[in-house]
Protein backbone atom coordinates (compact mmCIF):
# COMPACT_ATOMS: atom_id res chain seq x y z
CA UNK A 1 0.00 0.00 0.00
CA UNK A 2 1.33 3.72 -0.51
CA UNK A 3 0.99 6.25 2.12
CA UNK A 4 -0.33 9.59 1.95
CA UNK A 5 0.25 12.36 4.26
CA UNK A 6 -1.51 16.02 4.58
CA UNK A 7 -1.27 19.10 6.20
CA UNK A 8 -4.30 19.96 8.47
CA UNK A 9 -5.29 23.45 10.20
CA UNK A 10 -7.93 24.92 12.30
CA UNK A 11 -9.87 28.07 11.33
CA UNK A 12 -9.86 29.78 14.48
CA UNK A 13 -13.74 31.01 13.26
CA UNK A 14 -15.80 28.04 12.84
CA UNK A 15 -13.55 25.92 15.20
CA UNK A 16 -13.42 23.57 11.89
CA UNK A 17 -10.40 21.57 11.26
CA UNK A 18 -10.01 21.86 6.69
CA UNK A 19 -7.20 20.03 4.44
CA UNK A 20 -5.35 23.13 3.05
CA UNK A 21 -1.98 24.30 2.08
CA UNK A 22 0.83 24.71 4.74
CA UNK A 23 -0.08 27.89 5.58
CA UNK A 24 0.06 29.07 9.44
CA UNK A 25 -3.20 30.09 11.11
CA UNK A 26 -3.22 31.49 14.67
CA UNK A 27 -4.91 29.81 17.53
CA UNK A 28 -5.08 32.05 20.87
CA UNK A 29 -2.29 34.22 19.71
CA UNK A 30 -0.55 31.41 18.93
CA UNK A 31 1.38 30.82 15.44
CA UNK A 32 0.00 27.45 14.12
CA UNK A 33 1.91 25.91 11.34
CA UNK A 34 2.55 21.91 10.01
CA UNK A 35 0.41 19.71 11.72
CA UNK A 36 1.02 16.95 9.84
CA UNK A 37 -1.29 13.55 10.06
CA UNK A 38 -0.13 10.30 8.67
CA UNK A 39 -2.30 7.65 7.85
CA UNK A 40 -2.37 3.90 8.74
CA UNK A 41 -3.51 1.63 5.78
CA UNK A 42 -2.79 -2.19 5.28
CA UNK A 43 1.03 -2.18 6.30
CA UNK A 44 2.20 1.39 6.08
CA UNK A 45 -0.46 3.77 6.52
CA UNK A 46 -0.30 6.26 9.62
CA UNK A 47 -3.83 6.66 10.22
CA UNK A 48 -5.25 8.95 13.57
CA UNK A 49 -7.08 7.19 16.55
CA UNK A 50 -9.65 8.06 19.05
CA UNK A 51 -9.14 8.65 22.50
CA UNK A 52 -8.77 6.24 25.78
CA UNK A 53 -9.20 6.23 29.17
CA UNK A 54 -5.83 6.64 31.45
CA UNK A 55 -3.53 4.07 32.39
CA UNK A 56 -5.17 3.50 35.57
CA UNK A 57 -8.68 3.01 34.29
CA UNK A 58 -8.54 1.45 30.95
CA UNK A 59 -12.35 -0.08 29.84
CA UNK A 60 -10.45 -3.04 27.85
CA UNK A 61 -8.26 -4.62 25.61
CA UNK A 62 -10.15 -2.50 22.64
CA UNK A 63 -8.14 0.68 24.22
CA UNK A 64 -4.76 1.43 24.30
CA UNK A 65 -2.64 4.28 24.18
CA UNK A 66 -1.41 7.15 24.01
CA UNK A 67 1.87 6.08 23.76
CA UNK A 68 5.11 8.75 22.74
CA UNK A 69 7.02 7.64 19.83
CA UNK A 70 9.72 9.55 17.91
CA UNK A 71 10.28 12.79 19.90
CA UNK A 72 12.77 15.23 18.73
CA UNK A 73 14.09 19.23 19.00
CA UNK A 74 10.81 20.26 17.57
CA UNK A 75 8.68 17.13 16.84
CA UNK A 76 6.59 14.49 18.66
CA UNK A 77 4.39 11.51 17.56
CA UNK A 78 1.72 9.93 19.63
CA UNK A 79 -0.20 6.73 19.06
CA UNK A 80 -3.68 5.56 20.06
CA UNK A 81 -6.11 2.94 19.67
CA UNK A 82 -10.09 3.17 20.02
CA UNK A 83 -12.70 0.78 20.12
CA UNK A 84 -14.14 1.60 17.01
CA UNK A 85 -13.20 4.06 14.35
CA UNK A 86 -13.36 7.59 14.90
CA UNK A 87 -12.97 11.09 14.72
CA UNK A 88 -10.56 12.85 18.00
CA UNK A 89 -8.63 15.89 18.66
CA UNK A 90 -5.42 16.03 20.40
CA UNK A 91 -4.64 19.33 22.25
CA UNK A 92 -1.03 20.80 23.70
CA UNK A 93 -0.75 22.89 26.08
CA UNK A 94 2.50 24.82 27.16
CA UNK A 95 3.77 25.27 30.82
CA UNK A 96 1.00 28.11 31.31
CA UNK A 97 -1.46 26.22 30.02
CA UNK A 98 -1.90 27.85 26.47
CA UNK A 99 -2.90 26.00 23.90
CA UNK A 100 -0.26 25.81 20.82
CA UNK A 101 -1.88 22.59 19.08
CA UNK A 102 -4.97 21.34 18.47
CA UNK A 103 -4.98 18.32 15.58
CA UNK A 104 -7.48 16.29 14.42
CA UNK A 105 -6.78 12.15 14.46
CA UNK A 106 -9.04 9.87 12.67
CA UNK A 107 -8.81 6.05 12.97
CA UNK A 108 -9.81 3.71 10.46
CA UNK A 109 -10.79 0.04 10.08
CA UNK A 110 -8.09 -0.57 8.38
CA UNK A 111 -5.65 0.13 10.66
CA UNK A 112 -7.68 -1.49 13.44
CA UNK A 113 -8.49 1.39 14.92
CA UNK A 114 -4.95 2.67 15.37
CA UNK A 115 -3.57 6.24 14.72
CA UNK A 116 -0.41 7.86 14.97
CA UNK A 117 -0.14 11.93 15.15
CA UNK A 118 3.12 13.60 14.62
CA UNK A 119 3.16 17.24 15.21
CA UNK A 120 5.62 19.74 14.14
CA UNK A 121 7.40 22.70 14.73
CA UNK A 122 7.24 22.60 18.70
CA UNK A 123 9.76 24.86 21.18
CA UNK A 124 13.03 22.74 21.74
CA UNK A 125 13.62 21.85 25.17
CA UNK A 126 10.44 22.26 26.44
CA UNK A 127 8.09 20.33 28.97
CA UNK A 128 4.05 19.97 27.21
CA UNK A 129 1.19 18.09 28.09
CA UNK A 130 -1.58 16.28 26.52
CA UNK A 131 -4.86 16.40 26.38
CA UNK A 132 -7.49 13.91 24.32
CA UNK A 133 -10.95 15.19 23.40
CA UNK A 134 -10.77 17.22 26.55
CA UNK A 135 -9.35 14.08 29.04
CA UNK A 136 -6.45 14.75 30.89
CA UNK A 137 -4.25 12.46 33.24
CA UNK A 138 -0.79 13.80 34.99
CA UNK A 139 0.99 11.04 32.98
CA UNK A 140 -0.01 12.51 29.37
CA UNK A 141 3.34 14.63 28.81
CA UNK A 142 6.37 15.44 27.01
CA UNK A 143 9.49 17.30 26.39
CA UNK A 144 10.95 18.08 23.76
CA UNK A 145 14.84 17.61 22.98
CA UNK A 146 16.64 20.31 23.91
CA UNK A 147 18.48 22.18 21.00
CA UNK A 148 21.95 21.69 22.54
CA UNK A 149 21.21 17.84 23.05
CA UNK A 150 24.53 16.80 24.97
CA UNK A 151 22.79 13.71 27.27
CA UNK A 152 20.56 11.16 27.00
CA UNK A 153 19.28 8.16 29.36
CA UNK A 154 18.41 5.07 26.99
CA UNK A 155 16.65 2.60 28.10
CA UNK A 156 16.98 -0.90 25.85
CA UNK A 157 15.16 -4.30 26.93
CA UNK A 158 13.88 -7.55 25.44
CA UNK A 159 12.09 -10.26 26.18
CA UNK A 160 9.01 -8.71 28.47
CA UNK A 161 5.37 -9.89 29.25
CA UNK A 162 2.18 -8.86 31.06
CA UNK A 163 3.32 -9.94 34.12
CA UNK A 164 4.23 -8.45 37.43
CA UNK A 165 7.79 -9.07 36.89
CA UNK A 166 7.80 -7.36 33.58
CA UNK A 167 5.68 -4.50 35.55
CA UNK A 168 8.46 -4.20 38.12
CA UNK A 169 10.69 -3.29 35.32
CA UNK A 170 8.94 -0.85 33.98
CA UNK A 171 8.63 0.96 36.97
CA UNK A 172 12.48 0.78 37.34
CA UNK A 173 13.13 2.72 34.18
CA UNK A 174 10.12 5.10 35.45
CA UNK A 175 12.49 5.92 38.67
CA UNK A 176 15.35 6.17 36.77
CA UNK A 177 13.93 9.32 34.56
CA UNK A 178 14.68 7.03 30.94
CA UNK A 179 15.06 9.66 28.07
CA UNK A 180 14.01 6.61 25.60
CA UNK A 181 12.71 2.98 25.77
CA UNK A 182 13.93 1.00 23.18
CA UNK A 183 12.17 -2.83 22.66
CA UNK A 184 14.64 -5.32 21.04
CA UNK A 185 11.73 -7.87 20.70
CA UNK A 186 10.13 -10.67 21.98
CA UNK A 187 7.71 -7.84 23.00
CA UNK A 188 5.38 -9.01 22.75
CA UNK A 189 5.61 -13.11 22.41
CA UNK A 190 2.83 -13.49 19.69
CA UNK A 191 4.70 -16.75 17.67
CA UNK A 192 1.96 -16.48 14.86
CA UNK A 193 1.86 -14.32 11.38
CA UNK A 194 -2.80 -14.37 12.01
CA UNK A 195 -3.14 -10.61 11.81
CA UNK A 196 -5.80 -10.58 13.90
CA UNK A 197 -3.81 -12.39 16.69
CA UNK A 198 -0.62 -10.55 15.90
CA UNK A 199 -2.88 -7.15 16.99
CA UNK A 200 -4.48 -8.66 19.69
CA UNK A 201 -0.94 -9.41 21.32
CA UNK A 202 0.13 -5.66 20.62
CA UNK A 203 -3.23 -4.25 22.48
CA UNK A 204 -3.03 -6.87 25.66
CA UNK A 205 0.67 -5.79 25.67
CA UNK A 206 -0.01 -1.99 25.65
CA UNK A 207 -2.60 -2.62 28.60
CA UNK A 208 -0.89 -3.32 31.84
CA UNK A 209 -0.52 0.37 34.19
CA UNK A 210 3.11 0.72 35.00
CA UNK A 211 3.88 0.35 30.90
CA UNK A 212 1.29 2.11 29.62
CA UNK A 213 2.06 4.92 32.68
CA UNK A 214 5.63 4.89 31.06
CA UNK A 215 5.04 5.38 27.84
CA UNK A 216 2.82 7.47 27.44
CA UNK A 217 5.63 10.35 28.06
CA UNK A 218 8.43 8.43 27.24
CA UNK A 219 9.31 7.68 23.64
CA UNK A 220 9.33 4.43 22.35
CA UNK A 221 11.67 2.64 19.65
CA UNK A 222 11.15 -0.97 18.54
CA UNK A 223 12.29 -3.31 16.68
CA UNK A 224 11.34 -6.88 16.54
CA UNK A 225 12.87 -11.10 17.41
CA UNK A 226 11.58 -13.98 16.41
CA UNK A 227 8.57 -14.94 18.72
CA UNK A 228 7.39 -11.29 17.77
CA UNK A 229 7.93 -11.78 14.26
CA UNK A 230 6.30 -15.02 13.68
CA UNK A 231 7.62 -18.10 15.28
CA UNK A 232 10.57 -19.38 17.37
CA UNK A 233 14.36 -19.30 16.03
CA UNK A 234 12.69 -18.32 12.06
CA UNK A 235 14.00 -16.15 9.46
CA UNK A 236 12.77 -14.39 6.19
CA UNK A 237 10.79 -17.17 4.72
CA UNK A 238 8.17 -17.56 7.13
CA UNK A 239 4.95 -17.55 5.71
CA UNK A 240 2.68 -14.41 6.68
CA UNK A 241 5.87 -12.12 7.46
CA UNK A 242 3.77 -8.88 5.89
CA UNK A 243 0.91 -9.58 8.76
CA UNK A 244 3.56 -9.31 11.25
CA UNK A 245 4.93 -6.25 9.59
CA UNK A 246 1.82 -4.36 8.99
CA UNK A 247 0.86 -5.02 12.73
CA UNK A 248 4.02 -2.97 13.90
CA UNK A 249 3.45 -0.13 11.57
CA UNK A 250 -0.22 -0.33 13.10
CA UNK A 251 0.62 -0.69 16.63
CA UNK A 252 4.54 1.02 17.17
CA UNK A 253 5.36 4.54 16.59
CA UNK A 254 9.00 4.28 15.23
CA UNK A 255 10.12 7.50 13.00
CA UNK A 256 10.24 4.65 10.16
CA UNK A 257 9.52 1.25 8.95
CA UNK A 258 11.85 -0.01 6.56
CA UNK A 259 11.93 0.99 2.81
CA UNK A 260 10.10 0.13 0.17
CA UNK A 261 6.93 -1.80 2.01
CA UNK A 262 10.18 -4.03 3.72
CA UNK A 263 11.60 -4.65 6.76
CA UNK A 264 11.27 -2.31 9.98
CA UNK A 265 14.61 -1.24 10.22
CA UNK A 266 15.02 2.85 11.46
CA UNK A 267 17.10 4.76 13.76
CA UNK A 268 16.84 7.83 15.57
CA UNK A 269 19.67 10.34 17.84
CA UNK A 270 19.39 11.61 21.17
CA UNK A 271 21.95 13.50 22.93
CA UNK A 272 25.60 11.90 21.67
CA UNK A 273 23.59 8.35 20.68
CA UNK A 274 22.34 7.64 17.34
CA UNK A 275 20.36 4.34 17.16
CA UNK A 276 20.41 2.01 14.44
CA UNK A 277 18.01 -0.20 14.76
CA UNK A 278 18.23 -3.54 12.89
CA UNK A 279 15.96 -6.01 11.53
CA UNK A 280 17.63 -9.33 12.06
CA UNK A 281 14.21 -11.37 10.78
CA UNK A 282 12.82 -9.74 7.51
CA UNK A 283 16.00 -10.50 5.18
CA UNK A 284 17.91 -13.28 6.85
CA UNK A 285 17.87 -16.26 4.37
CA UNK A 286 15.77 -14.85 1.25
CA UNK A 287 19.17 -13.51 -0.30
CA UNK A 288 22.43 -15.48 -1.25
CA UNK A 289 23.60 -18.93 -1.50
CA UNK A 290 22.85 -21.75 0.80
CA UNK A 291 26.57 -21.63 2.27
CA UNK A 292 26.27 -17.63 2.20
CA UNK A 293 23.08 -16.94 2.98
CA UNK A 294 22.21 -12.50 3.88
CA UNK A 295 20.97 -11.53 7.22
CA UNK A 296 19.88 -8.26 7.08
CA UNK A 297 19.27 -8.07 2.66
CA UNK A 298 20.92 -5.57 0.47
CA UNK A 299 18.40 -3.27 0.52
CA UNK A 300 18.87 -2.86 4.73
CA UNK A 301 22.90 -3.11 3.86
CA UNK A 302 22.87 -0.12 1.65
CA UNK A 303 20.94 1.77 4.43
CA UNK A 304 22.98 0.99 6.33
CA UNK A 305 26.01 1.88 4.60
CA UNK A 306 24.44 5.37 4.13
CA UNK A 307 23.45 5.95 7.77
CA UNK A 308 26.91 5.01 9.57
CA UNK A 309 28.64 7.25 7.04
CA UNK A 310 26.36 10.35 7.33
CA UNK A 311 25.80 9.96 11.23
CA UNK A 312 27.69 12.54 13.55
CA UNK A 313 27.20 10.70 16.23
CA UNK A 314 29.61 10.53 18.75
CA UNK A 315 28.50 6.98 19.76
CA UNK A 316 26.75 4.79 17.47
CA UNK A 317 24.46 1.66 18.72
CA UNK A 318 23.49 -1.14 16.68
CA UNK A 319 20.88 -2.47 18.16
CA UNK A 320 18.61 -5.97 17.14
CA UNK A 321 17.11 -8.92 19.05
CA UNK A 322 19.75 -10.87 17.38
CA UNK A 323 23.04 -11.30 19.15
CA UNK A 324 26.56 -10.46 17.31
CA UNK A 325 28.46 -13.21 18.67
CA UNK A 326 28.04 -17.10 18.06
CA UNK A 327 28.44 -18.31 21.43
CA UNK A 328 24.75 -19.34 22.05
CA UNK A 329 22.70 -22.63 23.97
CA UNK A 330 23.34 -25.52 21.59
CA UNK A 331 21.31 -25.75 18.35
CA UNK A 332 20.26 -22.28 18.12
CA UNK A 333 20.36 -21.32 14.75
CA UNK A 334 19.53 -17.31 14.59
CA UNK A 335 22.13 -15.53 15.73
CA UNK A 336 25.10 -13.54 13.80
CA UNK A 337 27.75 -16.40 14.98
CA UNK A 338 25.82 -18.75 12.23
CA UNK A 339 26.45 -15.86 9.68
CA UNK A 340 29.58 -15.50 9.52
CA UNK A 341 30.00 -13.96 6.08
CA UNK A 342 27.35 -11.02 7.21
CA UNK A 343 29.12 -10.77 9.91
CA UNK A 344 32.51 -9.78 8.84
CA UNK A 345 31.04 -7.95 6.22
CA UNK A 346 29.23 -5.67 9.47
CA UNK A 347 33.17 -5.35 10.58
CA UNK A 348 34.01 -4.24 7.13
CA UNK A 349 31.47 -1.99 6.82
CA UNK A 350 32.48 0.40 9.80
CA UNK A 351 36.06 -0.10 9.00
CA UNK A 352 35.15 1.12 5.50
CA UNK A 353 32.98 4.30 6.45
CA UNK A 354 35.21 5.06 9.63
CA UNK A 355 32.85 4.83 11.68
CA UNK A 356 33.92 5.72 15.12
CA UNK A 357 32.30 4.61 18.51
CA UNK A 358 30.38 2.18 17.42
CA UNK A 359 28.43 0.09 20.20
CA UNK A 360 26.81 -3.29 19.62
CA UNK A 361 23.39 -4.48 21.70
CA UNK A 362 21.24 -7.35 21.42
CA UNK A 363 18.56 -9.44 23.23
CA UNK A 364 17.08 -13.14 22.61
CA UNK A 365 18.94 -15.30 25.06
CA UNK A 366 17.40 -15.17 28.33
CA UNK A 367 20.77 -14.07 29.36
CA UNK A 368 22.68 -11.21 30.04
CA UNK A 369 26.29 -10.66 29.14
CA UNK A 370 29.10 -8.21 28.24
CA UNK A 371 31.30 -9.98 24.87
CA UNK A 372 34.28 -7.62 23.58
CA UNK A 373 34.94 -8.29 20.36
CA UNK A 374 38.06 -8.59 19.19
CA UNK A 375 38.02 -6.02 16.07
CA UNK A 376 40.86 -3.57 17.39
CA UNK A 377 43.30 -4.88 14.44
CA UNK A 378 40.70 -3.55 11.69
CA UNK A 379 38.45 -0.85 13.29
CA UNK A 380 41.33 0.82 15.79
CA UNK A 381 39.10 -0.08 18.98
CA UNK A 382 37.12 -3.38 20.21
CA UNK A 383 33.59 -3.60 19.67
CA UNK A 384 31.92 -4.05 23.19
CA UNK A 385 28.26 -5.96 23.10
CA UNK A 386 25.66 -5.41 25.63
CA UNK A 387 23.17 -8.36 25.58
CA UNK A 388 20.09 -7.67 27.66
CA UNK A 389 17.78 -10.30 28.68
CA UNK A 390 15.44 -10.91 29.75
CA UNK A 391 12.50 -8.51 31.52
CA UNK A 392 10.27 -11.45 32.40
CA UNK A 393 11.82 -14.35 34.83
CA UNK A 394 12.33 -17.00 32.34
CA UNK A 395 16.27 -18.17 32.14
CA UNK A 396 18.22 -19.99 29.67
CA UNK A 397 21.33 -21.25 31.95
CA UNK A 398 22.21 -22.91 28.09
CA UNK A 399 22.96 -19.29 27.11
CA UNK A 400 26.10 -18.84 28.75
CA UNK A 401 28.66 -20.76 27.13
CA UNK A 402 32.17 -19.55 26.70
CA UNK A 403 33.41 -17.00 24.58
CA UNK A 404 37.26 -15.71 24.52
CA UNK A 405 35.71 -11.75 24.80
CA UNK A 406 33.48 -12.77 27.40
CA UNK A 407 33.86 -9.90 30.43
CA UNK A 408 30.79 -10.61 32.46
CA UNK A 409 27.54 -12.88 32.54
CA UNK A 410 24.92 -13.42 34.33
CA UNK A 411 21.14 -15.27 34.86
CA UNK A 412 19.26 -11.96 36.50
CA UNK A 413 15.39 -11.92 35.90
CA UNK A 414 13.67 -8.51 35.51
CA UNK A 415 16.76 -6.90 34.25
CA UNK A 416 17.54 -4.64 31.10
CA UNK A 417 20.20 -2.30 29.78
CA UNK A 418 20.31 1.50 30.31
CA UNK A 419 23.04 3.62 28.59
CA UNK A 420 23.53 7.21 30.06
CA UNK A 421 25.71 9.24 27.20
CA UNK A 422 26.82 13.20 27.80
CA UNK A 423 29.22 15.15 25.66
CA UNK A 424 31.27 17.94 27.42
CA UNK A 425 34.33 19.74 25.96
CA UNK A 426 35.80 17.80 23.48
CA UNK A 427 34.89 14.10 24.53
CA UNK A 428 31.96 12.12 24.45
CA UNK A 429 31.38 9.24 27.55
CA UNK A 430 29.18 6.36 27.12
CA UNK A 431 28.20 4.48 30.92
CA UNK A 432 26.33 1.18 30.24
CA UNK A 433 24.71 -0.80 33.20
CA UNK A 434 23.16 -4.03 33.15
CA UNK A 435 20.28 -3.04 36.24
CA UNK A 436 17.53 -5.26 37.17
CA UNK A 437 14.08 -3.75 38.58
CA UNK A 438 16.27 -3.28 42.51
CA UNK A 439 18.03 -0.78 40.80
CA UNK A 440 21.29 -2.47 41.10
CA UNK A 441 24.09 -2.06 38.88
CA UNK A 442 25.16 -5.63 38.02
CA UNK A 443 28.15 -4.27 35.77
CA UNK A 444 29.12 -1.05 34.67
CA UNK A 445 31.20 -0.39 31.19
CA UNK A 446 32.42 2.87 30.73
CA UNK A 447 33.35 4.19 26.96
CA UNK A 448 34.72 7.33 25.85
CA UNK A 449 35.41 8.96 22.80
CA UNK A 450 38.18 11.78 23.00
CA UNK A 451 38.50 14.05 19.57
CA UNK A 452 36.27 11.79 17.29
CA UNK A 453 38.61 8.42 18.14
CA UNK A 454 36.94 5.73 19.77
CA UNK A 455 38.92 3.81 22.83
CA UNK A 456 38.18 0.48 23.96
CA UNK A 457 37.01 0.53 27.62
CA UNK A 458 39.40 -0.41 30.54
Amino acid sequence: MVGWSAIYSLDPQSGCFSLNSNCPVTLNGMNFISVLVLAFASSLFLGTAEPVQSADTAESVEHAGPILGDLTVDSVRIWLRTAVPRSSVIEIKDAGGEIVRRCPLQTTAESDHTGILKILDLTPGTRFTFSIDGKTNSDWWFRTRPASDDACRIAFGSCADEGDGSASVWRRMESDEVTALVLLGDTPYIDTTDLARQRARYREFSQPVDFARLVSHVPVYSTWDDHDFGRNDTDGNLPGKENSRQAVTEYRPNPSFGENGQGIYTSFRQGPVEVFLLDARWFARTEGGANDPTLLGAQQWAWLERSLAASTAPFKILACGMVFNGSVRPFKTDCWGVYLAEYERLIELIARVKAEGVVLVSGDVHWSRVIRHDTKGRLGYDLMEFVTSPIHERLIPAANPPHPGLIFSVGEINSFLLVDATTAGASSTLVARIRNAAGQDLHVEKITVPSGKAVSPR
